[in-house]
């Protein structure tokens, strides 16, 4: 997290989030973090197939 001169970005740490969706294809062999399975996929790691 960047604090520097009182300068915050919510979105730095987006995508290094693992673990919520562990055991599943989509983070374990697709290697979506569970910022882009929630965003991209509703939260549904099953869903990582219908992307064009």
């Amino acid at each position: 997290m960047d604090y520097e001169e009182g300068y915050y970005d919510e979105f730095e740490d987006y995508g290094t989030h693992y673990g919520e969706y562990a055991g599943t294809y989509a983070q374990d062999v697709a290697g979506y973090s569970d910022d882009v399975i929630n965003d991209a996929f509703d939260g549904e790691p099953d869903a990582y197939w219908n992307i064009d």
